[in-house]
């Protein structure tokens, strides 16, 4: 796919890998060492004039911020250029209190949208969904549609899952669902991807079983 109105083709590195054919990740973390990962993935893309676009706790919405003061930038800058923003849990996944997948759905394309934008790079922490009843399924039919979005843009998403915290049979498929994928910090093309109308079509499937 050729960049979007000139938009850098200089490919995109992350945890020892590249990130150009497929560049939506499943991250597998716990906390412990996230920074190291995600630290020369921040930087590249500041240095580059990418967009960075956090999806946080509300709790944790000052964080990135700190982080990236942290890393030696003028983040106030940022903020003040548009070459970083943060958003919550509250209005973006459970915008109006619960998750709807099509409302979601149209918020990343809207997120992810304009050909006039920089590159985007996406950090969603996914741990809204933890200890939620009911949400596993519209979450991972969620995963499996954001991938025709992807699939439009040069943009780089990466959802992060603690998977301690997820049963192993939405691990599985929430894998299932991302072209690439961050295990033990090391960044590897997903030998268990399902294109999405595939996915999708199997899952319909199953659940009318």
């Amino acid at each position: 796919m050729a960049p979007e109105n000139g938009r850098a083709a200089d490919p995109v590195t992350f945890a020892g890998g590249v990130l150009d054919r497929y560049r939506h990740v499943c991250a597998f973390m716990d906390g412990q060492g996230d920074d190291a990962v995600l630290d020369p993935f921040i930087t590249q893309g500041i240095d580059r004039g990418d967009r960075l676009l956090y999806v946080v706790d509300p709790a944790a919405s000052a964080a990135p911020v700190t982080r990236i003061r942290h890393l030696g930038y003028d983040a106030g800058q940022l903020l003040e250029d548009h070459l970083c923003e943060v958003r919550t849990w509250s209005d973006t996944y459970l915008q109006g209190g619960s998750f709807d997948q099509g409302t979601m759905l149209h918020q990343l394309d809207r997120m992810l949208g304009g050909a006039d934008s920089p590159r985007i790079r996406m950090l969603c922490d996914m741990g809204w969904a933890i200890d939620r009843p009911g949400i596993a399924d519209r979450l991972i039919e969620f995963e499996a549609r954001a991938n025709f979005i992807h699939a439009r843009h040069e943009h780089v998403v990466i959802c992060a899952y603690d998977a301690t915290k997820f049963d192993g049979s939405f691990v599985i498929d929430i894998l299932r669902t991302h072209p690439m994928v961050l295990i033990g910090g090391i960044l590897q093309e997903n030998p268990f991807f399902v294109p999405p109308s595939e996915f999708l079509k199997e899952r319909s499937a199953t659940l009318e079983n």
